[in-house]
């Protein structure tokens, strides 16, 4: 997306389509919508008196300007109340207005970032201007599909209008932030849009390949041989009953050299889940194309560490495979060795995705991670405890937590922590092995946590649960309906202040 900088009257801005504010607990409009207002002869005024606009959070008006300004159109978003309002909101609305104007047709949106705002809430101008422009980037993405027509329909520019005395270096450090995060997060969505049959684990490893290389990564893929030599049952258990075989992708990034500390990104790739013998029922089934979500959020933090170059070593591993059926399939009362050394005995067939972390895990300790953070739609009871908002965190580790936490929160990520109590050990006790995948019902997204923490061992560790936030039935704020590219922002956010950026 082109983004340009003016510092034109905003009547004055030759646009498709001018985006304004409104706050719905305002007596009267302010700042730049007052003077569109005013320039539109009082016509946002009325629509407020008459109520057609009530400035909730939101809300979308579309106006035409015959000609009294530059712009074509005018399209008021509501902020929702102002004592309310946050960085994340704007981002929402932004998002929303700018969908909005790419399903109307329209190429090119204008917005101004006030000082108003900036002064009144005390935000920094690099974190306004970042949130606006990922509320277009994201809030206008569309996954373009398979269709023989598709009507292409997308932001291709946006004007940002700023007054003279807004500092330009951090008007452009907010742009960058926000064009490297979006497209990242945009390049995950596509990854986890993609159908099953063309999103295989080959096809997988041949786009983190393809990311390599364009940010000269180093990379290495370790294919069903490699794998059986290194001892990787629990990945090989997972995928041996599918045509496609499992794989493991490693991605190098080496930007402090003389440290030998490594974070370590791992995540879930299981590129369809079927759910093993123990079948998943066929309601939505076509959704498990979206179980390698994490794996998505990895490779589109790691595209974008490449661009911003940041002051640390991180390395991704991402074990990827299918759950199908088959005359092979792993099955109940199974007892598979892991590349840890770990027996785990196998109670539920869709309790895959842990199986494959416990390797991806083990392996990036291998190779010399020390602080790990593991990204998985790993457990549908985290829905039932967090919903579609937030998503669940475990850790053993509090130093890393908080700033997953911290990264978490600036980049408009919602988290929560879950316990990860001692007592939760009795979930993965084992009579015939060193470890089980499963117990139950009870408390499923810490079961799953505490599985995975059993291969972290000492090192750092925090495990992500996305399986409720990863995707969006919906459109909601900055996210369309479909793939969120949950979790790239907040693993990007935290090797940034690991590097001290």
């Amino acid at each position: 997306m082109k983004i340009t900088v003016t510092t034109e009257l905003i009547t004055s801005v030759a646009t498709d389509c001018l985006i304004v504010t409104y706050c719905e607990d305002q007596d009267a409009v302010k700042g730049y919508t007052n003077r569109v207002d005013k320039a539109l002869d009082g016509r946002i005024s009325q629509l407020i008196s008459d109520k057609e606009v009530t400035g909730k959070l939101g809300e979308v008006t579309m106006l035409h300007n015959w000609g009294k300004i530059a712009s074509k159109r005018t399209l008021v978003v509501g902020l929702g109340k102002e004592e309310k309002l946050t960085i994340d909101k704007i981002r929402d609305a932004i998002g929303t207005a700018a969908r909005y104007a790419a399903k109307k047709g329209i190429t090119q949106v204008a917005f101004a970032v006030s000082n108003y705002y900036v002064e009144r809430k005390f935000w920094n101008t690099v974190d306004a201007v970042q949130a606006v422009v990922e509320g277009v980037e994201l809030g206008s993405y569309s996954f373009p599909g398979y269709k023989k027509e598709n009507e292409k329909c997308c932001i291709e520019e946006c004007i940002m209008i700023v007054k003279p005395e807004m500092e330009r270096g951090a008007i452009d450090a907010g742009i960058t932030r926000a064009d490297v995060a979006a497209t990242s997060t945009r390049l995950a969505r596509d990854l986890v849009n993609e159908p099953g049959n063309l999103m295989t684990p080959e096809i997988l490893a041949k786009k983190a390949t393809e990311i390599a290389q364009n940010r000269n990564f180093e990379v290495t893929i370790l294919n069903k041989k490699d794998l059986e030599q290194l001892g990787m049952g629990a990945l090989l258990g997972v995928g041996q009953a599918s045509a496609n075989e499992p794989k493991m992708i490693v991605l190098k990034y080496s930007g402090d050299p003389e440290s030998k500390d490594i974070l370590g990104f791992v995540g879930k790739g299981v590129t369809f889940d079927s759910g093993g013998i123990q079948v998943k029922p066929d309601e939505h089934m076509g959704d498990m194309k979206t179980d390698m979500a994490g794996a998505a959020a990895v490779l589109g933090a790691m595209d974008a560490i490449g661009e911003l170059q940041p002051h640390v070593n991180v390395m991704a591993v991402i074990p990827t495979c299918e759950n199908m059926i088959g005359a092979n399939n792993l099955k109940p009362g199974d007892v598979i060795s892991s590349f840890s050394g770990k027996t785990i005995e196998i109670v539920h067939t869709d309790a895959e995705g842990r199986l494959i972390l416990a390797d991806g895990i083990s392996y990036a300790k291998h190779l010399g991670a020390t602080k790990i953070i593991d990204v998985a739609t790993l457990t549908g009871s985290v829905i039932s405890a967090l919903g579609h908002t937030t998503t669940g965190i475990m850790c053993n580790n509090r130093d890393l937590l908080e700033e997953v936490k911290t990264a978490a929160r600036l980049s408009g990520e919602k988290v929560w922590e879950l316990p990860n109590f001692e007592e939760y050990q009795e979930f993965i006790e084992s009579k015939i092995a060193d470890v089980k995948n499963d117990a139950g019902r009870p408390a499923g997204c810490i079961q799953g946590g505490v599985f995975l923490g059993a291969f972290a061992e000492d090192t750092p560790w925090v495990h992500m649960d996305i399986a409720g936030t990863a995707t969006t039935e919906k459109d909601n704020g900055h996210n369309p309906a479909g793939a969120t590219g949950v979790a790239v922002r907040t693993l990007l956010q935290t090797a940034l202040r690991f590097s001290g950026q």
